[in-house]
């Protein structure tokens, strides 16, 4: 008999994402797929729970699109 192993798929966490920034912190990522809209609807849910407010700017480099993201207070 032989076996297939399957890998077990990894679930992107915006909010986990988020919440591990320290206060004035700033990191760049690459944005793939639905991550603008993951990480704007994120943004959104702290910020209603007051647990941290965010600014983002998008730009471009090269041909690939990037999303600079600020943790304020």
């Amino acid at each position: 008999m032989s076996i297939e192993v399957s890998q077990i798929k990894r679930v992107k966490s915006y909010v986990d994402t988020l919440r591990e920034f320290a206060l004035g912190e700033t990191r760049y990522y690459k944005l793939v797929n639905t991550d603008y809209t993951g990480f704007h609807n994120a943004r959104k849910r702290l910020q209603d729970k007051k647990a941290g407010q965010f600014s983002f700017k998008q730009y471009e480099e090269n041909g690939k699109k990037y999303f600079m993201i600020t943790r304020n207070e």
